[in-house]
This record gives structure tokens, sequence and C-alpha cells, in this order.
């Protein structure tokens, strides 16, 4: 019979048990956050040199959200972090890229740009985020309560300065259902950012 040292028995013990815990887990589910649903509705332009400029950013987000996992508000001043169902890209990214194309379509205009954009590509209007909140609540709605502004492109005056407070019912259980009430909720913040683009640019709502 052949003994084996303690030290070597415990080193594989750890790693079968290691082995185990990885082949039992459960898998993450990814979300993001999806830009206007129903583009037919709106007018997209052609763009065109008339189209107003408009650079997106920078945006940001409390510390808590810049996390992979979905946070849930639960009963007092509690989060909760969700283990499985995360973001398949920083929050604060995906924001400022679906905000950008809500825009290109609700000005409309076809020259919107993220930050930093290109010393090439010169814009008119800056709009600049701060997320205050973004999750779900105890009563089964999400809120998205942010901060926004209009500034010209040297950032040194401001045109429009805002706090809007948007309230959005999750329409079914599970986190799909979270991250789907979440971009309802930023596409009603994208609609009053444009009103107040279109205001300042002169242009028309679309049709």
């Amino acid at each position: 019979m052949i003994e084996v040292p303690f030290s070597r028995l415990a080193a594989i013990l750890v790693l079968l048990t290691a082995v185990s815990g990885c082949a039992g887990s459960k898998p993450a589910n990814y979300y993001i956050l999806r830009s206007i649903q129903n583009p037919g509705l709106e007018v997209r332009a052609a763009g065109t040199q008339q189209d107003p400029a408009v650079g997106v950013g920078p945006v940001k987000i409390p510390e808590y959200l810049d996390r992979p996992q979905m946070v849930t508000m639960s009963a007092g001043n509690s989060l909760e972090f969700a283990e499985f169902d995360k973001w398949a890209e920083p929050l604060e990214k995906n924001l400022a890229r679906i905000l950008a194309d809500n825009l290109s379509v609700l000005v409309p205009s076809e020259r919107v740009c993220v930050f930093p954009w290109p010393k090439s590509m010169p814009v008119q209007y800056q709009v600049t985020l701060e997320v205050i909140h973004l999750e779900k609540m105890p009563d089964e709605k999400v809120i998205l309560d942010a901060s926004w502004n209009i500034l010209r492109t040297d950032g040194e005056k401001m045109l429009a300065m805002k706090r809007s407070r948007l309230v959005v019912p999750v329409e079914s259980g599970g986190f799909e259902a979270v991250a789907s009430a979440e971009s309802r909720a930023v596409e009603a913040l994208s609609r009053e950012i444009a009103a107040a683009l279109r205001s300042l640019s002169g242009e028309p709502a679309p049709l």
C-alpha cells in the first residue's frame, strides 16, 4: 500500500472540491440597455451638414452602480447585488452609447458622437449626464434619477440644466424585465434631452 503524504492529500481534496464547485455553479446571465424599440414611430434624418452636431458625455454613475452586478434597492437603505445577473459591458459606457443612439433618432441627427470625440468632429452641443439612481425599487418599479446639462462645446456657456426623475414599471419577473424597464427609463430621459436640443437648435419635433 502506497502512503500519500498528508499535505499532498489535503491539496488534492481542495482541488477536487474546487472542481466540483465550478461544475455545479449556476451560469451568469448578461444584459444590456437597449435603444428605442420602435424606430418606425420616429423620423431619422439622412445625415446632412445642417444636422446639429451633438456630443454625449462625460456620463457619470455612482460607485455602487459601477460594477458588473445588477443592483436592486431592498427595504430601507440596503442594496442587493445580483450574483448571476450582470451587465454585459460597463454600465457607464452602455448608458452613454444608448443615449447617443436615442438622440440620433429623436433630435434627429446623424452627427451624434460619444465622449471623447475626435477633434476632427467639432460639436455644437455637449450633453453631460450624472446619474444619481438607476435601479429596481421594492415596489417593482425602476427609478432613473439624473442631472443633465447642455453646454456649448467650449464648455463655458450653460444652455440648459435639469434634473429628471423617471419611474417605470417592471412588467414581469426576472432581471431581463428589469433591463427592459431601465431601457425605457433611458428612452424617456432621452426624449426630454432631445426636446431641449430641438428647442435650442430651432428644429421641430419629429413626426
